[in-house]
């Protein structure tokens, strides 16, 4: 961390802190993954709120992530307007009616 922090690397921090909020959501994404049914979503709104508090930096995040579960077979659907992140095996985003979120 202290390599970070470092003065000479002050022009870098806005891109050291993208890398380490990348890093946090892809945790979460994982953990939520591990420990729920493919029915739950991940809360986006929620991860901006509290890390990023910029929504369009947090998209960005999430398009990576996105492309990241689809190489590794997961389909993804992104509801609620645009808030929640759904990450299943099926063909079928969970549920029924999610079209209109």
């Amino acid at each position: 961390m202290e390599i970070y922090l470092n003065v000479s690397n002050k022009e870098n921090f806005h891109e050291i802190l993208y890398k380490e909020h990348l890093s946090i959501l892809r945790k979460e994404v994982g953990y939520m993954m591990l420990q729920r049914n493919e029915s739950d979503f991940y809360d986006i709104d929620s991860f901006n709120r509290k890390y990023v508090k910029n929504m369009n930096k947090t998209k960005e995040m999430i398009d990576t992530i996105v492309e990241e579960l689809k190489t590794l077979g997961w389909n993804t659907f992104i509801g609620f307007g645009g808030t929640g992140l759904y990450v299943y095996s099926d063909k079928k985003p969970p549920g029924t009616d999610y079209e209109n979120f």
